[in-house]
């Protein structure tokens, strides 16, 4: 069973508020709405549209509704708020990128039942797709970190590496606590996650925590995006050197001379990458010297621009 809700009306700005950042374990500084009425910092900006899946995983009673209701509406309900099946919330927001840059990010964001047979039995239908995940447990039930190894596990399955936060919630019952800040450290150690103690009844934390997940996003789509284009610019320069060896072609130390600063790992993936293609032929000289020539498809990409 799924249940949306209709998005909030109000989009947020994720943006720098000079202030210590909760979170511990990263490097992001921290971000929150701005007051209402207040101008975007930005002339002219160039604006992109990203669509992100963010999925909220834990244990049942932990406040995972609690924590997507504070941020996506500001609203907190004091009776236990039971999710039965998965609950979808949609919040628009606008992350600056740089300094020219705004994304205009649509967050679906997946609140998953905390029960351990509805994980197992729906993992593979919610968990794919996410681009990022919120590991929720409450400071006050140390089984509710416990359980989050296999939750956590359960995710990554699915999703593969993406973004990490370990959220532990109702920093309001510090009285209560049953988990120590050892304790929380080691669990995020163990995951490589970020960690950051907040409050859904009182709203400490849970913009700071849901806005740089959509930094961190932004900042990795954007890295994929520059790698993706580094990788189309080793090959562009292979293929048009080979083109212009002809039949002669390239031996491999010439390939380094030519290329410097890029690593011979990377050169030596992508001419693989370029032979499965059936654009060149690498000719090996024994276990570690080999020559590459362009073929006449190869060469006709080339010259069509298709490389």
């Amino acid at each position: 069973m799924v249940e949306s809700e209709a998005p909030t009306e109000r989009r947020k700005t994720a943006r720098n508020t000079g202030s210590e950042h909760p979170l511990v374990g990263t490097n992001e500084t921290a971000y929150t709405r701005p007051s209402d009425g207040e101008p975007l910092r930005f002339l002219m900006p160039n604006i992109q549209r990203m669509k992100t899946k963010l999925v909220l995983l834990g244990e049942s009673g932990v406040g995972k509704t609690s924590l997507v209701r504070r941020f996506v509406m500001n609203e907190y309900e004091d009776a236990y708020l039971r999710t039965v099946g998965t609950r979808v919330s949609k919040i628009e927001l606008v992350v600056p990128h740089g300094a020219d840059v705004e994304v205009h990010m649509d967050m679906s964001i997946f609140d998953i039942m905390g029960e351990k047979g509805f994980r197992d039995l729906v993992r593979e239908t919610y968990y794919h797709g996410a681009q990022a995940l919120m590991a929720v447990c409450d400071l006050t039930r140390k089984e509710s970190l416990d359980a989050l190894t296999d939750w956590i596990s359960a995710a990554l399955e699915v999703t593969g590496d993406v973004p990490l936060y370990l959220v532990v919630n109702k920093k309001d019952l510090e009285p209560q606590r049953a988990i120590s800040e050892e304790e929380i450290r080691r669990a995020a150690e163990v995951h490589r996650a970020p960690y950051v103690l907040t409050s859904a009844r009182t709203g400490e934390f849970v913009e700071d925590v849901f806005n740089s997940l959509a930094i961190e996003m932004v900042d990795r789509a954007f890295r994929h995006e520059e790698e993706r284009m580094a990788q189309r610019s080793v090959r562009d320069k292979v293929l048009v050197l080979l083109e212009k060896r002809g039949s002669i072609g390239l031996k491999k130390n010439q390939f380094f001379d030519i290329l410097r600063g890029v690593q011979f790992d990377e050169i030596q993936a992508e001419l693989d990458r370029l032979e499965r293609e059936g654009l060149v032929t690498i000719l090996w000289y024994g276990a570690s010297d080999f020559a590459v020539t362009i073929t006449p498809r190869g060469a006709k990409a080339v010259r069509q621009g298709q490389a």
